[in-house]
């Protein structure tokens, strides 16, 4: 029957309890949190080639001289390649990258519609050894193509706009060589013409701001 191998249980447990008790608090056993200097951020190496992979969204705005003025979302995947080089706390850095994006939509007239389907940038940028952390500062030249098409007959015209790009992030050390990547970027175009048959010349220029999340690995 189970009824007495319950009622041995239970003698067991209510035995035990006064032993527990009478143990001196000083002599329970610790959890082992491991000392305070491990505990702290030790500095870390971000010298090294690196690779990240990331996805994202971001909002693109173009104004022009006809006043086909748009504002488009979209999501975007990308990746970038970059090196670094620490001094100290100090790391400084280069990298390329590139993404594919899908900003697309009618002009408010409804006479146009106007798409960019790629962002690049070349950078450098500052950061700071935080043991596991680095946030970082970084700016230099953003590239993007725009396409202007009439919707009545499709004739259309495509320029790549060249820019000033800014922006900083956080990288976080999962393992020696992996880490995540937060980043922020805006980008500010520079003005091009743009000729579409039947219309007259036009100026436009534009600006984006990006956001996204990836992983990479240092080499």
């Amino acid at each position: 029957m189970r009824f007495p191998s319950i009622f041995l249980v239970a003698v067991a447990g209510f035995s035990s309890a006064p032993m527990a008790a009478d143990i001196p608090v000083n002599e329970m056993p610790a959890a082992d949190f491991g000392t305070v200097e491990q505990l702290r951020l030790t500095r870390a190496d971000w010298t090294g080639f690196n690779a990240v992979v990331f996805a994202g969204g971001g909002f693109l705005s173009g104004t022009d001289s006809l006043g086909l003025d748009a504002f488009f979302r979209s999501g975007l995947v990308g990746g970038s390649i970059g090196y670094d080089q620490q001094a100290n706390r100090v790391i400084f850095g280069a990298s390329l990258e590139g993404a594919l994006t899908n900003f697309r939509g009618d002009t408010r007239s409804g006479s146009a519609r106007q798409s960019s389907n790629w962002l690049s940038a070349a950078t450098v940028r500052i950061g700071y050894d935080a043991g596991r952390f680095m946030p970082y500062l970084s700016a230099g030249v953003g590239f993007g193509n725009y396409k202007v098409e009439r919707k009545s007959d499709g004739a259309s015209d495509e320029n790549i706009h060249v820019g000033f790009v800014a922006g900083g992030g956080v990288e976080a050390r999962l393992t020696d060589n992996v880490f995540a990547r937060v980043d922020y970027k805006h980008y500010q175009f520079d003005e091009k013409t743009y000729n579409v048959s039947g219309w007259s010349p036009f100026s436009a220029d534009g600006n984006a701001d990006v956001f996204n999340a990836g992983i990479g690995h240092r080499f």
